[in-house]
């Protein structure tokens, strides 16, 4: 049996204001909206992986905080693992830079108004279920 190969989002909260990305490739998933992140490469820890992607994708440095509590599974061989992380005081605003072509920031009552992918749509409850938490 192969190993997962994890991919990393990130729960990059600004006060009660989660980041949703659009996605603008690949066109099976353009249009749907998801957490930012990617691919963990070998030897990166997920904490670096998602610094890493968020750089790359965003144009923002941030800091990566836990672990959101599950795993969940996207196309084989592939593993969805989220993490909150807060925007540096001196990063820039994120921009979709790579694969997006729309950010949201949306708030506990708004998490809903966008089409998530269908694999980020139990870790966006997580998140939903902590924005709510006092």
């Amino acid at each position: 049996m192969t190993e997962p190969i994890v991919v990393v989002g990130a729960a990059l909260l600004d006060a009660d204001h989660l980041l949703a990305a659009r996605r603008s490739a690949p066109p099976e998933l353009a249009g749907r909206w998801e957490l930012p992140g990617g691919k963990v490469e070998p030897g990166e820890t997920p904490q670096a992986a998602l610094a890493r992607e968020l750089r790359e994708e965003l144009g923002v440095e941030v800091e990566v905080g836990e672990r959101i509590p599950g795993e969940w599974p996207l196309k084989p061989p592939y593993v969805l693992q989220v993490w909150t992380a807060q925007l540096l005081p001196a990063s820039p605003d994120p921009k979709p830079l790579q694969d997006h072509d729309d950010l949201r920031w949306l708030t506990r009552e708004h998490l809903w108004d966008v089409p998530w992918l269908d694999q980020d749509v139990d870790a966006v409850r997580k998140i939903a279920a902590r924005l709510d938490a006092p």
